[in-house]
């Protein structure tokens, strides 16, 4: 579908603001909210550091407010549930990313309980699950890359959580 990452940045950054001006036509589209906050956590992929984290908090926003006008979409959960994960793989705060992937977890329940019969809810969990491992791993090549190279820890960072978090995507 995408031939690279350019391709791929323009894709979601018109889907983006597709999204943004059908729910600025109708105000009680949860199904716009919801494609504009996955437009943004496709978004922040191609960011780094703050500016990844502030588009996923925004990304949480969004799904968050389609969820307050419409409770019953697994979509927004789906979509909540993996924000929450890319978030706590930039955390360099274990505590913290810990709190992330288990909202993340949670979401993916609730989309269990409405759904038990699709299999990708019930790998999220599982991957929800594993996320602390794969942060533990993270953290180490970050420290690595660090006293190696003399990289910054926030840009190491952003190059593993994204890594990771499109894999954990493309359950």
């Amino acid at each position: 579908m995408f031939g690279n990452d350019e391709e791929r940045e323009q894709f979601f950054e018109v889907a983006r603001a597709q999204a943004q001006a059908e729910f600025e036509a109708d105000g009680t589209n949860a199904q716009a909210l919801v494609r504009w906050g996955g437009a943004l956590l496709e978004l922040a992929h191609f960011k780094s550091g703050a500016s990844s984290t502030i588009m996923i908090q925004e990304a949480i926003l969004k799904l968050n407010q389609a969820l307050e006008i419409d409770a019953d979409r697994p979509d927004a959960q789906w979509c909540l549930g993996n924000a929450y994960t890319a978030l706590g793989f930039l955390c360099g705060d274990k505590p913290l990313a810990l709190a992330e992937f288990k909202r993340a977890e949670d979401c993916f329940r609730v989309c269990t309980a409405k759904d038990p019969n699709n299999d990708s809810y019930k790998k999220a969990i599982e991957m929800s699950q594993k996320a602390p491992e794969y942060w533990d791993e993270i953290q180490s090549h970050i420290s690595a890359q660090v006293c190696g190279e003399g990289r910054g820890v926030q840009s190491a960072a952003a190059i593993a959580a994204v890594t990771i978090t499109r894999a954990v995507l493309m359950l």
